[in-house]
């Protein structure tokens, strides 16, 4: 579905190249039609003709595309048969009712905030087999958490674990949870495991907002302090404040599973040349299911800015669930939504494939070149896809 983007710039073509990739760059002229320096022509009649040609050619590479992706997705789904024992494990550490299972449930499973607090405290070991965007896979383990600074089954929980999100609860005096933070780090750096930490200070709606920065600051620094002191030099760990109450939750993990994914760097350089080549300020690749983004362009984002993508996610579904079948897939190869803002932006959303979606943020102008723009999503796209595939291939023959 599409809600217009109104009014086609008079734009000439060229062509960036990369290695791999190719794009289509943005020409704005605000006077009279002229050829360009650099040899680039401008004619309404040739640009009308070009465009009916361009729009015949995607329309038949559009039906080869279609006719590939199952084929290319049954591919990948034997190729990740073979090689899951190599998917990133995470393991989910703190302190009793510190607030991990909720937070699996609410991202995962589609929980609302309020139903989350009725969940019982838990006793056994879950563990939680999930996709994010088909090609990003990885596994959850959701243990009982002790009450108090005691590494009683840490060695069981964290065995062949890549990554250990602990929560801390901020709401609560937070001193047992530092000692377990800072005792799990040194018995992983004992034991000789490089295993990244990401910190969750979670529950932050519970504390007075004039106060947030200022506990988030202080829990960092007694956590170096206290590592410093225990000769752990630069370990590997990130801090993020969460709430299940906002976006900051889908944010952080956003962060989390971006640094499990091997193709985050080249995924990064593909967006970074589309947003040089085009009028694009800012582009996600999000999985629409559990508003987590995979990758996004290396320009820095406000928070607001990820909030607003969700929301265009929240908008789209819903809409889908209104008109669309429920035998459709939420997403397929005809998807597409814009929104413009009064603030000034338009969010566009393009699918990829039936569970992620391009998220792309631009200025709001007189005249857009919405034709050229899909053309540069669409080399895009097709990029995204093979670089996966490509990376399961190499991986199945390791």
């Amino acid at each position: 579905m599409s809600y217009g983007l109104q009014g086609i710039y008079e734009t000439a073509s060229s062509t960036s190249t990369s290695k791999d990739m190719e794009y289509h760059q943005y020409l704005r002229h605000d006077g009279p039609v002229r050829k360009c320096s650099n040899d680039f022509h401008n004619s309404s009649m040739s640009n009308d003709h070009r465009r009916l040609d361009e729009i015949e050619d995607e329309q038949l590479e559009q039906e080869e595309e279609e006719e590939e992706e199952p084929q290319q997705q049954q591919q990948i789904d034997d190729d990740y048969e073979e090689i899951a024992p190599d998917r990133p494990r995470l393991l989910m550490w703190g302190l009793t009712k510190s607030g991990k299972t909720s937070i699996i449930k609410l991202i995962f499973e589609k929980m609302t905030a309020g139903e989350t607090l009725q969940l019982a405290e838990t006793k056994t070991i879950q563990i939680h087999e999930l996709t994010c965007g088909i090609h990003v896979r990885f596994q959850i383990r959701d243990v009982p958490g002790p009450k108090t600074a005691s590494l009683l089954d840490f060695d069981a929980y964290s065995s062949e674990c890549t990554t250990i999100v602990f929560i801390l609860d901020a709401t609560e005096d937070y001193s047992d949870a530092i000692n377990l933070l800072v005792s799990s780090m040194q018995w992983m750096h004992s034991n000789g495991r490089n295993v990244r930490f990401e910190v969750l200070i979670h529950k932050i709606d519970g504390v007075h907002e004039p106060d947030r920065l200022d506990r988030h600051s202080h829990i960092q620094q007694q956590v170096t302090v206290m590592l410093h002191e225990c000769s752990i030099e630069e370990p590997l760990i990130n801090f993020y404040m969460t709430s299940i109450y906002d976006h900051s939750i889908h944010e952080a993990f956003s962060k989390i599973v971006q640094n499990q994914i091997r193709q985050l760097r080249a995924l990064e350089n593909m967006l970074d040349l589309v947003t040089a080549s085009t009028q694009l300020d800012k582009i996600f690749v999000c999985d629409i299911y559990n508003k987590i983004f995979l990758a996004s362009d290396t320009k820095p984002v406000e928070s607001q800015i990820s909030e607003l993508c969700c929301d265009v996610i929240d908008v789209y579904t819903d809409i889908s669930s209104i008109y669309g079948t429920s035998k459709s897939p939420v997403l397929d190869s005809m998807s597409c939504c814009t929104i413009e803002l009064s603030i000034g932006l338009v969010l566009y959303l393009k699918n990829i494939n039936p569970t992620t979606a391009l998220i792309c943020i631009l200025k709001k102008e007189p005249r857009i070149n919405e034709a050229l723009m899909d053309v540069n999503l669409n080399i895009l796209k097709k990029n995204i896809q093979k670089l996966f595939l490509a990376n399961t291939k190499r991986l199945a023959r390791r």
